[in-house]
């Protein structure tokens, strides 16, 4: 993709000339020596360059990278850790990731899927011969070049003879493809580890599909720990391969060299899938409940979680995810086909100062270009305004407004609730309650053009995360696919609100923007930039997440801090502040 405004023109004497892509630590740029070598820059975002704990790390990075040599990783050609923007440059790969390859073209197979596992056993063995565990092997760190894949980024990698490069009480990761020790003893991997993550991989190549792959990255965590692995579509011999590789035990998982021998057995011609097994949407039994959280601080709730089920079994740990991307997202729908945004669709500009007045409306401050407001009030004059809908969940109190069937219910027969928001979820499920749910949506959607919105935000998108028992991402884009297509035909862009999980599915949906809460505050606004190309408009909520989100997006992304209850200006508690 191209530089975008307030791009280094230049990082360490390399002219950069694309953008290869950013997550929620840093961006990665392509760059060009004076004797025109091609490398990648990675480039560490403002706000974390003034952090030592994450200094530390990406030196530890850097160390790393320069220690592993070979024919499947790609070599550190120059860096500086200790720049007021730390910086690393390796030699540039063309090619995609493996997880752009999946989604783009499907599952590899025959050949391909054979040079793929054969060429990241070798990776592996040219890491851990050098005493280092990857500990992050994901097809997002997997690059397709024509001569083999390469293994990239050792952000997080552990030296096995320096336990103090590994942070201090964290747990650091993509769920999908942790292993069980990563959760329980992050300080005792081992290159066990990455034959785990590696098995996880290969069947997601072949399939499409990952093994280890709950609503939310809690239960991910406690699927990898204490759940079988998903091999359905999973083909002999890789599928007897793959039950080794994602052995509970570590010390059942083959050897590299073992392993190599096993994968050289794998057809060169593609071979048909086994035949998956259909999985029925909702509760199986009684027992399913939803445990619903507030769609603000979602991230540290999640996490809260996941450390007190592992204080249960005995491990108390803190845990955080480093970054957000296509591995820690839900399933692709099986329903939208891709869409791109038409052209009587404009979007909110870029890096400009806004207000988020969805509690009640208010006059604008003195220099505000965008606004978000409830569907029930009418849009400021002469501003870009965003009409507000909750989408996914009733309003309080309106249960009765919607047909009785259409709340999401409980084995007991009674009514799931948002219990932060008193909201009753909505059960959408089946096609034929979210086509039902969508009319009356699109009633909503209708007035707001009528008002005179130029966009639609509908609200609680990440519904299917406090209610992981009932509902499933995949259920969500349908539901979302339906608004966008009769929002678009009513002009209107639409904003993907929060959801940072779902946004390598933006595209394919035909979500225009991002409106992200507390983006900074749980490093997430590198997610959303990367995917919708700096349209996003930062809410925080918090003197520290303005703060982190004025230090790291100020320059790029329009940011906020509002009060919790987003209340008219004028009332008890109302707060707006920005950078």
């Amino acid at each position: 993709m191209p530089l975008s405004p307030g791009d280094p023109e230049s990082i360490g004497g390399y002219t950069l000339v694309d953008r290869l892509g950013s997550g929620g630590m840093g961006v990665v740029y392509l760059g060009r020596s004076d004797s025109g070598r091609r490398v990648a820059v990675k480039l560490v975002h403002p706000a974390y360059a003034l952090d030592e704990e994450f200094r530390t790390r990406f030196r530890q990075e850097v160390a790393a990278a320069r220690r592993v040599s070979g024919a499947f990783t790609a070599p550190v050609v120059d860096a500086d850790p200790d720049a007021p923007q730390p910086w690393m440059a390796t030699l540039y790969v063309p090619g995609r990731t493996l997880a752009d390859v999946v989604a783009q073209d499907g599952p590899l197979r025959g050949s391909a899927l054979r040079v793929l596992a054969l060429g990241l056993v070798e990776a592996l063995r040219d890491i851990h011969r050098v005493g280092m565990v990857h500990r992050d092997l994901k097809p997002s760190n997997v690059l397709m070049a024509e001569d083999g894949p390469r293994v990239i980024d050792f952000g997080i990698s552990y030296a096995v003879d320096n336990e103090a490069l590994t942070m201090t009480g964290r747990l650091i990761g993509t769920p999908p493809f942790m292993s069980p020790e990563q959760f329980a003893a992050p300080r005792e991997v081992t290159g066990a580890s990455d034959v785990f993550s590696l098995g996880s991989l290969l069947v997601y190549a072949a399939t499409g599909n990952r093994p280890f792959d709950g609503s939310s990255p809690y239960l991910t965590g406690y699927q990898v720990m204490y759940e079988p692995p998903a091999l359905d579509g999973v083909a002999e011999p890789l599928r007897g391969i793959a039950e080794r590789c994602l052995d509970k035990d570590p010390a059942a998982r083959p050897e590299l060299g073992e392993l190599h021998e096993l994968l050289r057995a794998l057809p060169d011609t593609g071979a048909p899938a086994a035949p998956a097994v259909p999985v029925p949407p909702g509760p199986s039994d009684s027992t399913a409940t939803g445990h619903p959280v507030s769609r603000r601080g979602l991230r540290r709730r999640l996490l809260i979680a996941l450390v007190t089920a592992l204080a249960v079994t005995g491990l108390g740990i803190a845990a955080v995810w480093a970054g957000s991307d296509k591995e820690s997202a839900a399933p692709s729908p099986p329903e939208p086909t891709p869409s791109t945004s038409p052209a009587s669709v404009t979007l909110p500009p870029r890096h400009v100062p806004w207000d988020y007045q969805i509690g009640g409306a208010y006059p604008p401050a003195a220099g505000v270009r965008v606004v978000s407001r409830s569907y029930e009030a009418a849009p400021a004059p002469g501003l870009y305004n965003i009409c507000n809908i909750n989408a996914f969940q009733a309003e309080s109190g309106e249960e009765s407004d919607w047909d009785a069937d259409l709340l999401l219910r409980g084995a007991d027969g009674k009514t799931v609730y948002d219990k932060d928001w008193n909201e009753a979820a909505l059960d959408i499920r089946t096609a034929a309650k979210r086509e039902r749910i969508a009319a009356r949506l699109d009633t909503w959607i209708d007035a707001c053009a009528a008002k005179g919105y130029r966009a639609v935000e509908p609200d609680n998108y990440d519904s299917f995360t406090r209610f992981p028992s009932y509902l499933k991402a995949a259920q969500a884009e349908a539901l979302m696919k339906l608004l966008v297509t009769h929002a678009h035909a009513k002009g209107l862009a639409v904003a993907q609100k929060n959801t940072a999980e779902l946004v390598s599915d933006r595209a394919l949906l035909g979500l225009d923007f991002a409106i992200a809460e507390e983006c900074a505050e749980y490093d997430e606004c590198g997610t959303f930039a990367d995917a919708f190309d700096d349209h996003v408009l930062v809410v925080e909520y918090t003197k520290k997440g303005l703060t982190t989100a004025c230090a790291g997006w100020s320059s790029t992304l329009g940011v906020v801090r509002r009060d919790e209850d987003v209340v008219p200006e004028g009332a008890d508690g109302f707060l707006r502040e920005t950078c």
